[in-house]
């Protein structure tokens, strides 16, 4: 069981305790244990959440045709690299959408779908498997000095991140221990350097008793994105705030949640392994890091701002069906969804370019 793989570690470390990011890089991940890594449906009504890709498939075909519109207008190359791709969902609509519409685009597409569940990528292989077009791996290493683009869509909230919290007027970090069978937090003085560099680099203050995530996985992963990239378009879908935003009072008790069936739950040691973890993304650290890896800030928007952008209110479809449960009724109230409420409140897009020649028409007219 995870809790005796949770009691074990802790029983290892020097001063019987881990931190956030150990712990929650065991509970998600963990070989054949880890929530991500079980038998277990994670998406849907039988799982823990959804994602805007799972709500019918106008989110994926309104990608697909702004995809398009990058290849054929803005010269970015057929390849594409889906970080995180869940069961496979998405990409099965974008594929199936340019399949469908661009013959020419669909005989020179390559699409890597980058999954490190097992279980996952067992659902991705029966579901693109019939796709020649459509390759599966584990890690982002196994692509690399590409041209094309690369996107995630829900990826950066679910890797592990340290906490820290002020305190009396002091810095520290929150670690994970065990009592009596219970896992319990406790605070010592920060002294991690590297999270003292995150903190110097982006000049972050904090106020007192103010909870804050440090993302240092978020940061080598991105830093990898960034730089296997030549040229193209870098595409991050997630909820986040700004530093800015990170000041505001609302969000000093930090972001750090787990969703179990469909619940929010704000105590992040509860259902260890049956629970998924999350954290609120630092966009404005993702920028800087594509910045000096050469990638230009297009712009950061709300998800039904950037949606509309692309053209998704062309995927409605009038008709004089009365039958609310037909397939046209379902993908228009789907798309109202994604633009009006819904899922798209609290979803942002980070959009970057990279050696881009035509990033002014980066949008369709």
């Amino acid at each position: 069981m995870l809790i005796h793989h949770l009691e074990e570690m802790i029983e290892r470390s020097p001063k019987k305790r881990i931190s956030y990011q150990d712990y929650m890089a065991a509970v998600l991940y963990a070989p054949q244990i880890g929530y991500y890594m079980r038998q277990k449906k994670k998406i849907g009504s039988r799982g823990d959440f959804y994602t805007s890709g799972n709500v019918g498939d106008a989110f994926g075909r309104s990608l697909a045709r702004w995809f398009v519109h990058l290849i054929k207008v803005c010269g970015v190359s057929p390849h594409i690299v889906e970080m995180g791709a869940g069961d496979g969902k998405l990409a099965y609509d974008i594929l199936v959408y340019i399949k469908e519409t661009e013959p020419l685009i669909w005989d020179s597409l390559t699409y890597v779908l980058v999954e490190t569940s097992p279980f996952h990528r067992r659902a991705q292989q029966d579901r693109i498997g019939m796709f020649k077009q459509a390759s599966l791996a584990v890690e982002a290493e196994e692509w690399a000095n590409m041209n094309g683009i690369v996107f995630s869509n829900e990826f950066f909230d679910a890797l592990p991140v340290h906490v820290i919290e002020k305190d009396g007027g002091s810095l520290a970090e929150v670690f994970v221990t065990m009592e009596g069978g219970r896992l319990l937090e406790v605070k010592e003085p920060l002294d991690n350097p590297d999270i003292l560099t995150y903190l110097a680099e982006r000049s972050v203050t904090l106020q007192d008793k103010q909870r804050y995530e440090i993302p240092l996985q978020m940061v080598q992963e991105y830093e990898k994105i960034a730089s296997s990239i030549r040229s193209g378009v870098l595409l991050t879908i997630d909820y986040g705030y700004t530093q800015k935003e990170w000041q505001e009072s609302a969000h000093h008790q930090g972001s750090l949640r787990g969703y179990y069936r469909h619940e929010m739950i704000t105590d992040a040691l509860m259902h260890p392994g049956d629970m998924d973890m999350t954290t609120h993304i630092h966009f404005d650290t993702l920028m800087d890091i594509g910045k000096k890896k050469g990638a230009a800030v297009s712009g950061l928007y709300q998800q039904h701002e950037f949606l509309l952008k692309t053209g998704i209110l062309q995927e409605l479809k009038g008709h004089q069906e009365t039958n609310p449960f037909s397939e046209t009724a379902r993908r228009n109230r789907a798309i109202r969804g994604l633009i009006i409420g819904g899922y798209s409140d609290h979803f942002r897009v980070l959009l970057q370019t990279k050696n881009l020649a035509e990033a002014a028409r980066i949008f369709p007219d």
